[in-house]
């Protein structure tokens, strides 16, 4: 018996031995994920906490460093569930409820954030970060006078808390109170001088004011007090770019990318001041490199295409790798049934590299199982071309390969059937027609400084003009600089006799962007309308610029001009691409005599220039026929005059699967007339069940208390 009982004995001090080496190893697993979350190692933090949690399930304060890490991280899912679990072991802590309030925040569960923390005020009414989360609500609703109320009461109760002095300058400065914003600054300098954070936050603001030689000093007490400061070396590369010292950027930025390769704002800076020198080619190598480690960089992709397209030979081999990126998403979403989405692919695709045959033949499927025969035929015919170029014709029988001579029956076959076409009939080839109709100016205004892509507004508008290069109907003019503001687009779109004129602005942070355009009249200078488009997740940058597309052809009405004319039948330029159909209805307008409305969307046009109206009986897909009904007992109508649409059938008809997505869509008054695409419809951010994140709160967020 006492062996037995000596053997127990032995087994519990073990056991509680055991328990405590363990209890250990979750400690010093615990305090060395703090380690890493005070250095913004997230991830590494969050191995860490993890590891802790092996050793001991119920160790509350690592499951609550394990939810702020993910939370950190955007993971705001998992992060609420490690949360809940914190909450198991750790009962009645209102840092916990904080938490939570700040995560049902970024899951758009606004209306349950609120509840939390005015569930913690009730209890604790000078609890300071309740009123942190209940400003960043109000600054989600875009209520910034709330939110400066609320961090002004935080104040009150803690007179030099950090986070509420540098949020205050952030809002302050949004607000345009600058010299308020500047009082808090440097409140926040005097107590908390030895935090590089605040030196951050100081040169930010001072770079946005233009201020950048003190944002300069600034940055760099930042890194002089944490040299790891990944952030505070990309703003000072950044205020360095903005002051054209290019070579000190590039220093900075190799440093940064010694340090660890995979930071992707080193390479987009380095890239940006190799181009600003002149040394297209090596920022070209770079960006290549860069996008080699991160390939989904849309903005330095997009950049390095728009140099690709404008510098490079259309002959050069490395041509071929940049255009497959596109040509791999695009038989993706072929596969998917995205068939805007696919087409845009494969067109950025030809554009970088045209003689891939392979690409182009996909390409020309897709629009075939669309019923744009028309379009087919001259895609084939465009590899056919690049076929001739690789060999002699006379010896070209002997080295044809079974897909290039099934290509050249395919073609035999529709030229055929082309015999008979409404083309054939009038003696025109629709592809050499000229169809342009609108005249744009795309003009953008510069930021400061841009804490994730400088230049942005300069890609995102070379790359929106871009997008409209394969339109037949608009001429988009894209101005090379920056202007100074809507005085001087204006000026410039009404020199060049435009009709309209965009002035573009982008928003970015990590996870979001928008793309905002604001339309106005270059003949009367007046607003005709403004849209935004908020994207979150994969392709954010491309689905931004193909919305931007579709709405301003939406707003832009469908314009066409007389071919031809045999007594009342008439051929018009405008075909099923464009909407036309059996019975539509078109206005026939005196040449040269419609006018762009001086206020708001549409076209006007005097009584005594409306010639008479045709009513459309056939269609080809580029070309239409109808007959003419005149006004008045002159016949006034001649080959040249413009017609506009006037009556559209709403019944459904196989021609509405032809109409393109990049063809107008509007009727005199501007308003849609066309179908639209329901997998294209655009959506608004509530719609889609996002929150749009304002890029103010991805500032304040970040900010430690």
């Amino acid at each position: 018996m006492k062996s037995i009982r000596k053997c127990l004995s032995v087994l519990v001090f073990s056991l509680s031995v055991f328990a405590y080496s363990e209890s250990l190893s979750a400690l010093k697993l615990f305090e060395r994920g703090v380690q890493k979350q005070n250095l913004e190692d997230y991830y590494g933090a969050s191995e860490d906490f993890q590891q802790a949690l092996q050793a001991n399930k119920s160790y509350g304060e690592a499951w609550f460093h394990l939810s702020q890490v993910t939370y950190a991280i955007g993971d705001y899912t998992l992060a609420l569930t490690y949360l809940e679990e914190a909450d198991k072991y750790a009962k009645n802590r209102t840092d916990i409820q904080n938490l939570k309030g700040m995560i049902l925040i970024a899951l758009g569960r606004l209306d349950d954030a609120r509840k939390v923390f005015n569930e913690i005020l009730k209890k604790y009414p000078n609890d300071i970060d309740s009123r942190f989360g209940l400003a960043e609500l109000d600054l989600f609703t875009g209520s910034f006078i709330g939110a400066k109320n609320q961090y002004e009461d935080a104040l009150k109760r803690q007179g030099n808390n950090r986070k509420a002095l540098l949020s205050l300058a952030l809002i302050s400065s949004e607000l345009g109170n600058q010299d308020t914003a500047r009082k808090y600054i440097e409140q926040a300098l005097r107590y908390h001088s030895g935090e590089s954070e605040v030196h951050y936050l100081a040169a930010y603001l001072e770079a946005k004011r233009g201020n950048f030689a003190e944002a300069e000093k600034r940055t760099r007490a930042a890194v002089q007090i944490n040299p790891e400061y990944t952030k505070a070396y990309v703003l000072l590369s950044s205020i360095l770019y903005a002051q054209k010292k290019y070579d000190d950027v590039i220093d900075m930025c190799d440093y940064l990318i010694s340090k660890k390769r995979s930071t992707n704002e080193a390479w987009y800076l380095k890239g940006l001041a190799q181009n600003r020198k002149g040394d297209w080619k090596a920022c070209v190598e770079t960006w290549n490199m860069a996008l080699a480690i991160n390939p989904y960089d849309e903005v330095m992709r997009s950049g390095l295409e728009l140099i690709i397209m404008k510098k490079l030979p259309v002959e050069d081999d490395r041509r071929a790798a940049w255009a497959d990126f596109h040509v791999q998403k695009a038989r993706e979403y072929t596969k998917s049934y995205f068939g805007e989405k696919a087409r845009y692919e494969y067109q950025r695709a030809l554009k970088i590299n045209p003689f891939d045959d392979a690409a182009r033949s996909e390409f020309a499927q897709l629009l075939g199982n669309t019923g744009l025969n028309e379009n087919y035929l001259n895609q084939l015919k465009f590899i056919k071309q690049n076929q001739e170029r690789a060999f002699d014709e006379s010896d070209e029988k002997a080295k044809l390969t079974p897909e290039q001579k099934k290509v050249n029956d395919t073609i035999e076959a529709y030229e055929s059937l082309m015999k008979y076409s409404l083309a054939a009939k009038w003696n025109v080839d629709p592809f050499y027609l000229d169809k342009t109709r609108w005249h744009i100016g795309l003009y953008y205004t510069k930021s400061p400084v841009q804490l994730l892509h400088c230049d942005a507004e300069e890609i995102a508008a070379g790359m929106c003009a871009d997008i409209f290069s394969g339109i037949a109907s608009t001429s988009v003019a894209l101005e090379n600089r920056a202007v100074s503001g809507y005085g001087e687009a204006y000026r410039l779109a009404r020199k060049n006799n435009l009709d309209y004129f965009v002035i573009l602005n982008i928003d970015e942070t990590e996870r979001e962007i928008t793309l905002g355009a604001t339309v106005y009249s270059a003949r009367t200078g007046t607003e005709t309308t403004k849209f935004s488009s908020f994207r979150t997740g994969n392709d954010k940058f491309s689905s931004v610029l193909r919305a931007f597309r579709r709405d301003l052809l939406a707003m832009l009405p469908v314009r066409g001009k007389i071919l031809q004319r045999s007594v009342n039948d008439i051929l018009v330029d405008l075909g099923t691409v464009e909407g036309m159909k059996k019975d539509v209805v078109l206005d026939v307008i005196k040449a040269g005599k419609i006018t762009t409305s001086d206020k708001g969307l549409g076209v006007t046009y005097e009584e005594k220039n409306h010639l008479g109206t045709i009513k459309i009986n056939r269609s080809g897909e580029e070309i239409s026929q109808g007959t003419l009904e005149q006004n008045g007992f002159y016949d006034r109508v001649n080959v040249g005059d413009e017609v506009l649409v006037k009556f559209r059938p709403d019944e459904k008809s196989e021609e509405d699967a032809q109409i393109a997505d990049s063809s107008p869509a509007a009727g005199e008054n501007g308003k849609r007339i066309l179908p639209e695409d329901e997998k294209q419809k655009k959506l608004d951010a509530r719609e889609m069940g996002l929150v749009k994140t304002p890029a103010i709160i991805e500032l304040i967020r970040g900010l430690k208390n």
